[in-house]
């Protein structure tokens, strides 16, 4: 009777096996949502960063739920918000200015929704409220455009570099971390040559700084009103935090007699088209590159974190860009930018 039970028991379990065997598949499950706040549109490589993260991130099967800060935080503010209320898998978003994040944050890790920020930083006295950080490194940009500039003086003749800064928005990482890295490049002490004697530098000083807020008739304007006030012929650099404003200055500029490129050296970041095309030109010195086209960073980060829900492994808190520096010694090797 043992045996009857036993055979009888086998038979079904082997029943039941074969059955999930051969049971119809599930249907697929739904996409992941992202909610993806943008801090604006008021450039084209800020256009080409909101297309490249989307893109990406449809690419690999998310559903992005798209929204447009227009250069206003609490805009974003109520954007996250209301991705909150959707009960969205994940918020990306780019923050406009570093402070004021961490109550809309603290809402949406409450509702156990992951954060990850792209291009700018943020400040806040709790680093879990968000994943990762995924952009540039923006003191790493500073430092290369104070190299070009300590490299193009080097052995100059000059006892003084004078430097205008047109820096971007206040309160903003970009600006504080270029700012900081190009002082602090600046500052070094000129290298050694092989035979032990030390190279010489003029003094390298940063007359006034101007800020454009990355807009480009901010940056107009701001030049314009300093042309109007000081002697820009005793001006040798124009160092800028953007391409937009670069534009704005080069406009303010055209008013006068300096020619940009030989009577003043031309320093940018960011490295759009139409800017790439003024360094071809000679009008423009040297373009640091600020690499909009993060889309593949960002999808790959993404899926990371939901896999290693399973695994248990963290990501790390800032995941860079590479970028590099455009001149003339590489003009011939620049790649399309598309934006």
């Amino acid at each position: 009777m043992k045996r009857l039970l036993l055979a009888l028991l086998l038979f079904a379990n082997a029943y039941l096996l074969l059955g999930c065997a051969t049971k119809e598949p599930e249907a697929d499950a739904p996409p992941l949502v992202i909610g993806f706040s943008q801090s604006g549109t008021e450039s084209n490589w800020r256009k080409k960063h909101s297309r490249s993260i989307i893109t990406a991130l449809e690419k690999d099967h998310y559903q992005v739920l798209y929204r447009n800060g227009y250069m206003n935080q609490e805009r974003q503010i109520q954007d996250i918000r209301t991705f909150i209320a959707y009960k969205v898998d994940m918020i990306i978003f780019t923050p406009l200015q570093e402070d004021g994040w961490e109550p809309v944050l603290i809402e949406a890790q409450k509702a156990d929704i992951p954060v990850i920020l792209v291009d700018r930083h943020i400040d806040v006295t709790d680093p879990t409220l968000f994943v990762t950080h995924i952009g540039p490194s923006f003191k790493a940009e500073g430092n290369r455009a104070g190299l070009y500039i300590s490299n193009h003086f080097m052995d100059s003749a000059k006892e003084e570099v004078r430097i205008l800064e047109l820096a971007g928005a206040q309160n903003t990482s970009p600006t504080q971390l270029r700012s900081e890295g190009f002082r602090e490049t600046i500052q070094q002490a000129p290298p050694v040559k092989e035979d032990g004697t030390s190279r010489t530098k003029p003094k390298m000083t940063i007359v006034h700084q101007l800020t454009g807020d990355f807009i480009r008739l901010k940056g107009k304007d701001q030049m314009k009103r300093y042309i109007e006030n000081n002697d820009l012929s005793s001006i040798d650099v124009l160092y800028s935090h953007s391409d937009e404003m670069t534009h704005g200055a080069l406009e303010a500029l055209a008013d006068t007699e300096i020619i940009p490129g030989k009577d003043l050296l031309v320093v940018t970041i960011d490295g759009q088209e139409d800017m790439i095309e003024k360094l071809r030109t000679g009008i423009v010195n040297c373009v640091v590159e600020c690499k909009p086209d993060v889309g593949w960073y960002v999808a790959n980060t993404v899926t990371r974190y939901f896999r290693n829900q399973e695994t248990g492994q963290v990501l790390p808190k800032d995941i860079f860009v590479s970028e590099t520096v455009f001149s003339k010694q590489n003009i011939g090797s620049i790649p399309t930018r598309n934006y």
